[in-house]
């Protein structure tokens, strides 16, 4: 059966997505059914509308078999007579588009959007919002049609904590406010529907929870990994994502991750299920396990003697779904010994079937009404193309390369291993595209220049074979418009493998030399990854003109074309930290340490990671960005001093509420009408030291500014944004001098705004 445990590679991905996801025409039946609509199902009590939520749940477990609901246990659930249901997969896929679907005539395809370390990069909630939505709206319509079930895992919300993890092309980013914001937006529209306030259009699901951020490294998987998190680490960085997602985003679902935590499998983590997560949080949902994480439980890290006693420990901790089939294979075993009883089944079932009630799967609703034209519709496409737009960020543009007038342009030749890149990335967690359409950066190009060449200059993008050069440099010498297409592929980046170096592969930096050399005039680069590479040799080469790093923006890279001729204008920002590329000698990926200090592995020492602890010098710092234009920060409205009792005595809930805000007046100096990304940063007092951070994101807005134009622009600061986290996991109030800036200095001299201001808060 295909799992997480078995995609080791890219290809082998792409073939279970293909042999066992989205096979081609419709099923023998519909994949859901609705057995409320006929007798005798329509009289039983879970059918009845007017009767609580809870009694419904229950209601639907009694009539169940023993038989019945150990079935129930697992990701597939078989038919269940006795409430008429036919079987549903509780896992389905929607990182950048809906996946594990079924596809016919009327529905050949389903929009496939840039990657969420592209999206993330536009800071921009609105168009989170949007995404979600429409994946939502989608996945609805491919259920209404018998083609799909309604329980989607996404979205990833675990932190680019290393530039090495190989999933970060599924994150949006290294800071725990953003991927909170991420989270929230992205949920909110998968999840609700202007037609229905009451049910779940599609069931969203954050995941990894938590601390999951290594895949295979030095001879350890996520599968065996002991993630050593330290309780001020895990209460400031690893969970503060995961608690928007489920305290704001009010997600109905959770995947409990493969790793232990501080020696606790998370799937069998009673403190993080039961009292985090529901207790604490109020979780209203079902948590699945990742696939074949409970049966690890028992089988990698050994936590216990037997199976049964996995069962027992991963059901009483609260992991309602096994995917795997661990639990259903063992559970019965588990009874006849007595480990479990039938009420642990029954409290797992009942929070099954009250999402399931939630989803609309016993009611007839005006969801309903979703259809196949809310597919892959031309709003929805533009929706796509817009998020790499706003999603690639200008690293670089000498001169003003950028952006380029099509109609003087003869000839481009789009040279790089990537140059092609599209149906790995859409494939990777994504089924297939509108019209069967896997665009690449040449298309990308070609519809604004006819006359483009296209070398991929290597056979891919780890070699070192030279004997495509030739070939490369003749078409740079013949072309009045180079773009490199350089970067990562998810051949060395993806589920189940991490890489071992962040810079350029020696192919890559010769290719670079070499095109350089040959084109007449300064090239432009485009870069394709998840984790960041290490782009100092583009930075410091007078010959490349302009950088822009766009992701993996999949087939929406049609709007990295609409960057490069000026039909827009980037304003997104670095959402990682990019770092030298020997950070990777600097410390070891099993150190989860956020903070700088002593490792105990080697090299036995932590620089620090993101924006808010690395000590080092960053290549690039969180939050760079570049603009066609250029703006002017001006602070009009800020505190002076700011009095933190009510903080102090602030409830849980106050606490993400604003204690004071800022208005900023952002105004277009350029010539050109753009959009333009505020960031707010508080630097507390003591920064750096023991313990705390350096700089923290406390708010952002994109904006749109006419050239010539001012637009005010009021940032909010929460109360936990004067707070720090002891090394107890204790969240104090921070009283001292704080500076707060907007921007990032470096890009000042680059024409962006920036603005400073000093407060003081008190007790």
């Amino acid at each position: 059966r295909p799992t997480h445990h078995t995609r080791l590679n890219m290809a082998r991905c792409v073939l279970l997505v293909f042999a066992a996801c989205v096979a081609l025409g419709a099923a023998d039946e519909p994949r859901m059914n609705k057995p409320c609509r006929s007798a005798p199902y329509n009289t039983m009590a879970f059918c009845n509308s007017s009767v609580g939520i809870d009694e419904r749940a229950a209601d639907a477990v009694a009539r169940l078999s023993l038989k019945e609901k150990i079935s129930a246990l697992g990701t597939k659930t078989p038919n269940l007579p006795s409430l008429g249901l036919n079987s549903y997969n509780w896992w389905s896929e929607a990182t950048h588009g809906i996946s594990h679907v079924e596809y016919n005539s009327a529905l050949p395809g389903a929009s496939n959007v840039a990657m969420p370390i592209t999206t993330g990069a536009a800071f921009n909630r609105s168009l989170w919002f949007a995404t979600g939505n429409q994946i939502g709206r989608e996945a609805r319509a491919f259920m209404n049609n018998g083609l799909a079930y309604s329980t989607y895992w996404a979205p990833v919300i675990n932190l680019v904590r290393e530039p090495r993890w190989g999933r970060n092309i599924e994150t949006p980013g290294e800071d725990p406010f953003l991927t909170g914001q991420y989270a929230i937006n992205f949920v909110k529209g998968m999840e609700e529907a202007r037609e229905d306030p009451y049910h779940i259009q599609a069931s969203a699901c954050c995941k990894h929870f938590v601390a999951n951020e290594l895949e295979s490294w030095n001879g350890s998987t996520r599968h065996d990994f002991n993630a050593v998190v330290s309780p001020q680490d895990l209460q400031d960085s690893y969970l503060p994502p995961f608690q928007d997602c489920v305290e704001k985003g009010h997600v109905s679902g959770m995947m409990c991750s493969y790793n232990r935590v501080n020696g606790v499998p998370s799937c069998a983590n009673d403190w993080l299920l039961n009292t985090v997560l529901r207790e604490t949080w109020q979780f209203d949902g079902y948590v699945t396990s990742d696939c074949d994480a409970d049966a690890d439980v028992f089988r990698s890290h050994h936590y216990t003697a037997t199976p049964e006693e996995a069962v027992k420990d991963v059901l009483r901790a609260g992991t309602d779904v096994d995917c795997g089939g661990f639990v259903q294979q063992n559970a019965q075993s588990a009874l006849d010994k007595k480990v479990i009883n039938e009420d642990d089944i029954d409290t797992v079932l009942k929070r099954l079937f009250r999402v399931r009630i939630r989803l609309g799967h016993f009611d007839d609703t005006a969801l309903d009404t979703i259809g196949a034209d809310q597919v892959c519709t031309p709003a929805a496409k533009e929706l796509g193309r817009d998020g790499a737009r706003q999603g690639t960020v200008l690293l670089k543009n000498d001169n003003n390369l950028l952006p380029l007038d099509a109609s003087k342009v003869t000839k481009v030749a789009v040279i790089g291993p990537n140059a092609n890149l599209s149906k790995a990335i859409a494939l990777y967690y994504g089924g297939t595209p509108c019209d069967n359409k896997y665009y690449n950066l040449v298309d990308a190009v070609q519809e604004y220049v006819a006359n483009t060449e296209v070398q991929a200059g290597l056979p891919s993008v780890t070699s070192s074979d030279q004997h495509m050069f030739p070939a490369a440099i003749a078409a740079a010498k013949s072309a009045d418009v180079v773009i490199l297409a350089l970067g990562q592929d998810g051949t060395i980046e993806h589920e189940a493998h991490d890489r071992t170096a962040i810079g350029f592969e020696e192919g890559q930096a010769a290719l670079i030399k070499a095109i350089t050399e040959a084109a007449a005039k300064p090239v432009i680069a485009v870069v394709l990854t998840g984790g960041a590479v290490d782009v100092t040799p583009l930075l410091e080469n007078d010959k490349v003109g302009a950088i822009l790093e766009a992701g993996q923006p999949s087939v929406a890279v049609l709007g990295v074309g609409d960057l490069i001729f000026g039909q827009a204008v980037p304003a997104a920002r670095m959402l990682q930290t990019t770092y030298p590329a020997d950070f990777v000698n600097q410390v070891s990926m099993f150190d989860m340490g956020m903070r700088p200090g002593k490792s105990d592995w080697p090299p036995f020492t932590n620089p620090g990671r993101t924006h808010r602890f690395y000590t080092g010098k960053p290549v690039l710092p969180f939050g760079f960005g570049l603009s066609y234009t250029s703006f002017k920060y001006t602070v009009v409205s800020a505190p002076t001093t700011l009095s933190l009792a009510s903080v102090a005595s602030a409830s849980h809930e106050q606490l993400s509420q604003d204690a004071t805000g800022y208005y900023v007046n952002v105004t277009n100096t350029g010539s050109m009408d753009a959009d333009d990304v505020v960031l707010g940063f508080l630097t507390p007092p003591d920064a750096g030291q023991d313990g705390t951070p350096l700089q923290t994101l406390f708010g952002f807005e994109r904006v749109f500014v006419p050239k010539g134009a001012t637009v005010q622009v009021y940032i909010g600061a929460q109360s936990n944004a004067f707070t720090q986290v002891n090394r107890d996991g204790d969240r104090l109030v921070w009283p001292g001098e704080y500076k707060v800036h907007f921007g990032v200095k470096e890009t000042a001299a680059h024409g962006m705004g920036y603005a400073e201001h000093v407060f003081t808060a008190t007790l």
